[in-house]
């Protein structure tokens, strides 16, 4: 493909709602670039995830569009940007007729019926019983189009301020040039919280065996809960760090020896910022948001639905062997 038709594809990524899904679309928008390195890549995000694609390299533009926009909105803002393809990562009924009606010639999303009427090109959707990691499946969706790679790394990039942020606080905290464990112990969802009780003792564990620090860390709006496992876990006011800012958060991850706590987005904002992580899934499949072959990324899983603390424990000195020999 010659040079002037490249740069004729414009890609259109939509919609990311969600910080772990954001985080992990990241490859397939990297393998695109790659293989269109030309081309125009436009990412359609609501506002608290829109944080995740700024200054990725292989991102152009980022198009904000409010919570829960309308179809009518949503294919207002694809025809403003005269996308050539949409690549639709949420691939629900709304944001797959705003790709029907974007005018783009190449529309590719996963495979539902009947909604996946409106793709030109469609990817399997994952098999229950056969899970495997969102960010290769989210891959498909830039294969299908042509941008093939087997790199599955998730990115996130973290500016300056970001960084001198992050420092100031952990400094305040008493925190910068320690070694610490970031613990995140709360959930948007009731079931994927394990119980505080069950941190602590992993808590314990980092504190008196291993010598190191315990940061409990969470969004805007976990405050409350993150204090009460401070209490229980008897640590005081300073080890609670809560963010509103996305990127202040990754950069304080990235400084931490271990990333310890329940799935959800900091855990996926761990992950992208190189930082080892040890997570807890109950009723989840822990293949799906696990990066698959990695020693440096972990998990406590069990059979019957809650993992025990036997079972962290053991986990957690292991992980903790993969960081002290890193």
């Amino acid at each position: 493909m010659s040079a002037s038709k490249e740069i004729e594809r414009r890609f259109a990524a939509l919609l990311f709602r969600r910080v772990g899904d954001s985080l992990l679309a990241t490859p397939a928008l990297r393998a695109l670039k790659a293989h269109y390195p030309n081309s125009h890549v436009i990412v359609v995000a609501e506002p608290h995830v829109a944080r995740v694609f700024e200054g990725l390299p292989f991102i152009d533009e980022v198009r904000v569009v409010q919570r829960s926009a309308s179809v009518v909105k949503l294919s207002k803002v694809l025809r403003d940007v005269r996308p050539s393809d949409v690549l639709d990562f949420l691939s629900d009924p709304r944001s797959a007729m705003a790709c029907l009606l974007s005018g783009a010639k190449r529309r590719v999303g996963f495979a539902r019926f009947p909604r996946d009427i409106a793709y030109t090109h469609k990817v399997p959707r994952q098999i229950k019983e056969t899970p495997f990691y969102s960010a290769i499946h989210k891959l498909g969706l830039a294969t299908a189009l042509g941008g093939n790679s087997g790199d599955v790394t998730t990115t996130f990039v973290t500016t300056s301020g970001d960084q001198d942020a992050a420092i100031a606080l952990l400094r305040n905290r008493g925190l910068h040039g320690k070694q610490f464990v970031a613990f995140f112990v709360t959930s948007r969802r009731q079931y994927k919280r394990w119980p505080l009780e069950n941190f602590s003792q992993l808590a314990a564990v980092v504190t008196r065996d291993f010598g190191m620090d315990v940061a409990v860390v969470s969004g805007e709006g976990e405050r409350e809960m993150s204090l009460e496992f401070a209490a229980l876990a008897g640590l005081t006011e300073r080890n609670v760090l809560c963010f509103t800012d996305l990127g202040h958060f990754a950069a304080a991850l990235a400084s931490a020896s271990l990333y310890i706590g329940n799935d959800g987005g900091p855990k996926h904002l761990a992950v992208a910022v190189g930082t080892p992580t040890l997570t807890v899934f109950q009723n989840d499949p822990w293949e799906y948001w696990t990066p698959p072959n990695d020693i440096h990324h972990s998990v406590i899983v069990s059979s019957t639905g809650v993992p025990s603390v036997s079972v962290a424990l053991e986990r957690l000195r292991a992980m903790h062997n993969v960081v002290q020999s890193a």
